[in-house]
């Protein structure tokens, strides 16, 4: 199985109970692998993230469908598993090996189109855009593994302020030209307790430069920590659906092409898009009542049909 989020549900304590051995490969990109450590859950390294160069990317993908074609050899897996990264699935499809390939990113068009046909098996959310092989599970693909998830308040303080998570920018991703959120963050320390979540070591140094603000310097439990404040902040996509689906006003400021999924959450109100969002509009938000959803029902049925 390759996807944090499927590790993270209950699909992998489903499938041991019914006998099966299961695998988990990795690879050493951001805090992928401090959480599964985090979490006792053994896997296998495999590569890590290529970076920005288009010619790196290349080189990159191919020796890392080679590298997981050697480990499918070895270990014989009856079926591999992938959510959203298609390395896993070029490499079973080489070494004749079924493969399900489960995925909710539907602008991701030229990597899906060429991963479709190579999969035994195709799954997405039935919010994101796709033919009509694909089977389809309910919810958000956060829904399969919130639904089980052990969830914690965490006390980030007197509670004479009101809290607010700022998840930062993706840096080196291909599809995302955003502007930073570091001005914003200045101006709500004045007034809030700001919590903020960097992706890379440039932002952590870069915010923790503002007073008042608590930056997350070790591995920490995402929805556990989402539960435990008033307003998320994000520009990516996984920590908006999350804060969306668990009922938190949520602000995304992700300005690349949005999701099926995002859209949806959009359109329903559940999340709002801003690109730049000002003090004024982040004090209305973090005052109103957000809409809440049963993602817990909703969750073990996608867990089910997967």
């Amino acid at each position: 199985i390759f996807g944090l989020y499927l590790i993270k549900s209950s699909l992998i304590k489903k499938l041991v109970e019914r006998g099966h051995v299961v695998k988990i490969l990795a690879r050493k990109h951001a805090q992928t692998t401090d959480l599964l450590d985090y979490f006792g859950l053994e896997h296998i390294v495999i590569g890590e993230h290529a970076g920005k160069k288009t010619s790196k990317k290349l080189f990159h993908a191919f020796s890392r469908v080679m590298q997981i074609a050697r480990y499918i050899e070895k270990e014989s897996p009856d079926v591999c598993i992938s959510h959203q990264s298609p390395y896993i699935i070029y490499a079973a499809f080489l070494k004749g090996k079924k493969s399900v390939y489960i995925f909710d990113n539907d602008r991701a068009k030229l990597q899906n189109q060429l991963t479709f046909p190579l999969a035994t098996k195709i799954m997405c959310p039935i919010f994101t855009e796709a033919n009509k092989r694909v089977i389809r599970y309910p919810g958000f693909k956060e829904m399969v593994y919130l639904s089980s998830w052990p969830m914690k308040k965490i006390n980030l303080g007197p509670k004479n302020k009101k809290n607010i998570l700022v998840r930062t920018e993706i840096d080196s991703a291909a599809y995302h030209k955003g502007l930073p959120l570091i001005n914003l963050v200045k101006m709500l320390a004045k007034k809030y307790r700001i919590i903020v979540s960097p992706r890379t070591e440039q932002q952590r140094e870069e915010y923790a430069k503002i007073p008042g603000i608590k930056v997350v310097d070790e591995v920490v439990d995402g929805p556990s920590l989402i539960n435990s404040v008033d307003l998320v902040i994000s520009g990516g996509g996984t920590m908006n659906r999350e804060s969306a689906i668990m009922g938190k006003p949520t602000i995304s400021t992700y300005s690349g092409e949005l999701l099926g999924v995002d859209l949806n959450l959009i359109r329903n109100k559940f999340m709002d898009l801003n690109k730049e969002p000002s003090f004024n509009f982040v004090e209305k938000k973090i005052n109103q009542r957000s809409k809440k959803m049963n993602y817990k029902k909703i969750g073990n049925l996608a867990i089910d049909k997967i």
